[in-house]
C-alpha cells in the first residue's frame, strides 16, 4: 500500500500539463500576434519553449473549430492550439515554424501524423523537411 501511494504521488508530478490560461499568461503569444518584425520573435519562442508555454497557431475563420483529437494532441505534446479566428498575425507562421522544429527534434516524426493539418504553416514547413 505504501508503494502504491508513492507511485501515485510520483505520477502526479509528471503527468500534469498547464491549463490554457496558465500557459497563455506565461507565454509570449500576445506579443507574437502583434509583432510586425518576425526576426524579433525567435527569443520569444525560445522563452515559451523553456517555460513549457507552447502554442500552435490556427486560422480557421470566424467560427473556431475544435476536434475531439485536439485535446489528446495538446496533452501528449504539452502544448495548446491558439485560434486566431479571422484576424491574422504577420509572425504567427514563423512562430509555428520554430515550434515545428522543436517538435521534430524532441519527438521525431510521430507528431506529424497527429497534428491538425490546418495548423498555420504546417504544409509549407513539411515541404522543406
Amino acid at each position: 500500500m505504501k508503494n502504491l501511494f508513492f507511485l501515485f504521488i510520483f505520477n502526479l508530478g509528471f503527468c500534469q500539463t498547464k491549463s490554457f490560461d496558465e500557459a497563455y499568461k506565461e507565454s509570449n503569444v500576445s506579443k507574437v500576434t502583434l509583432e510586425t518584425e518576425c526576426d524579433n520573435i525567435n527569443s520569444l519562442v525560445e522563452k515559451d519553449i523553456n517555460n513549457k508555454s507552447i502554442f500552435l497557431f490556427l486560422q480557421s475563420g470566424i467560427a473556431p473549430v475544435r476536434f475531439y483529437k485536439d485535446e489528446k494532441f495538446e496533452e501528449k505534446y504539452d502544448l495548446h492550439y491558439f485560434e486566431l479566428g479571422c484576424v491574422g498575425s504577420h509572425c504567427a507562421e514563423n512562430y509555428n515554424f520554430i515550434i515545428f522544429d522543436y517538435l521534430y527534434k524532441t519527438f521525431g516524426k510521430k507528431w506529424m501524423k497527429e497534428i491538425r493539418k490546418d495548423t498555420l504553416g504546417f504544409k509549407e514547413w513539411k515541404k522543406n523537411l
